[in-house]
């Protein structure tokens, strides 16, 4: 057993041999998560999911993982098309807590009307496979994401899509020394996956969940937050050429998938995101570092929505039809409370469940002021806001308008900030 292995499994044994309570009063780290930091800086390293401060991908990158998954055709187990018995398989690389979050996916994903037949989706993550252990390629754990893929009924060429969380166990050092570790352990985990899965094109990064509650030395905070910018950093070197991440045959040797973010989960506790993201303490294991089943099925249906509605994964993981064979026509509401507002407001809107809602807040004049995204449930959601959120140039008092967009569909309601 390897060094890093040896210190994993001592890592995970000290966590068994005691009984664990999460820290439930450490509601809060006070980070701002990397989606909602934007231009601003964390450490000095600017936010956003992508270079530049952004969270939406560069429109090349976007066309050619568009381009991608609109060619994608189902497989036979030798990695040959076969538009009628094949498969596009779809698999999960990481440690434990993407393979917790990830078979209540499978679970979802199995039972989803919208999800094409020729769909299939198969957990290959596993517990205490960190990513500096699965960043060795001649580790047992690619042998057994073979043998899981042979076991049902499919094979190392089948796979055309991976969705990887992984996090360093027990990490140490500055942000600059443990971020840069991080993905630098990332990128060659890419590297074996290509390698071993050749046919996988696209890959989709979650980094970790909030960890404020952690109790274990496995991932605490502030290295689950700082996860997120390690992926980013793998992303951007792709972006920028880097020959060792290279998907596009005319650009030279196809070294890995194209990378891009999936759901990004990582919100400050009880803080709310500019979505309403929010992590309570219920929704972690006693260590508070691995999500109790309120958890994992909070990840699960992040996981569902994503591979339902985003561009690069509809093509070939949803049936045709603008929203599925089956599907009801989508029914909004929108509320402001209270009306009028001190300096902000709670919207409480509805949405169907799946699918991807935008709130868009213009002042008297139709100047756009902020846009607020998110997923419908199928139930109430609440979203706080507050003109601080908007930054250093706060909208003046006066009426404004929040309109809720949804697919093809919109509503509208006037209120007004005092």
């Amino acid at each position: 057993m390897s060094a890093r292995s040896l210190l994993i499994a001592a890592l995970l044994a000290s966590s068994a041999g005691r009984t664990l309570a999460a820290d439930c009063a450490r509601t809060s780290v006070g980070l701002v998560p990397l989606s909602d930091l934007g231009a601003g800086l964390y450490q000095g390293v600017p936010g956003g999911l992508y270079p530049g401060g952004v969270n939406t991908r560069p429109a090349a990158h976007a066309a050619a993982g568009l381009a991608i998954a609109q060619a994608m055709v189902p497989l036979d187990t030798l990695g040959q098309p076969d538009p009628v018995n094949g498969r596009v398989v779809l698999i999960s690389i990481g440690m434990s807590n993407a393979t917790q979050e990830f078979r209540r996916f499978v679970q979802k994903s199995d039972a989803d009307p919208l999800r094409r037949p020729t769909t299939r989706v198969i957990d290959c993550a596993l517990g205490g496979q960190a990513a500096n252990v699965i960043d060795d390629a001649g580790v047992p754990y690619w042998d057994t994401v073979a043998t899981r893929l042979r076991g049902r009924g499919s094979s190392p060429l089948q796979p055309q899509v991976a969705w990887i969380k992984e996090a360093d166990a027990g990490p140490t050092g500055t942000f600059a020394v443990s971020s840069e570790t991080l993905a630098v352990h990332l990128e060659r985990v890419v590297g074996i996956l290509k390698a071993k899965f050749p046919n996988v094109k696209l890959a989709y990064f979650t980094s970790r969940i909030y960890a404020g509650y952690a109790t274990t030395a496995l991932n605490p905070e502030p290295y689950a937050y700082e996860s997120g910018f390690a992926v980013r950093a793998v992303i951007a070197r792709q972006l920028a050429g880097d020959p060792d991440l290279n998907f596009d045959p005319g650009a030279g040797a196809v070294t890995a998938p194209r990378l891009a973010w999936g759901p990004y989960l990582w919100a400050d506790g009880l803080t709310p995101r500019s979505d309403g993201m929010t992590w309570a303490c219920s929704e972690f294991a006693n260590d508070g570092t691995h999500p109790s089943t309120a958890g994992q099925l909070k990840v699960a249906d992040s996981l569902l929505a994503f591979f339902r509605w985003d561009e690069t994964t509809a093509p070939w993981y949803r049936v045709a039809g603008e929203l599925g064979v089956g599907t009801p026509s989508i029914r909004l509401s929108l509320s402001v409370l209270p009306n009028p507002g001190i300096a902000g407001a709670n919207f409480r809107l509805h949405a169907p469940p799946g699918a991807p809602w935008r709130l868009l807040l213009v002042d008297a004049s139709g100047r756009s002021v902020q846009a607020l995204h998110g997923v419908g449930t199928g139930s109430e959601q609440r979203v706080p806001w507050s003109t601080a959120q908007v930054g250093t140039d706060r909208p003046p008092p006066g009426t404004y308008w929040v309109r809720l967009e949804c697919d093809r569909e919109r509503i509208a309601r006037r209120f007004v900030i005092l």
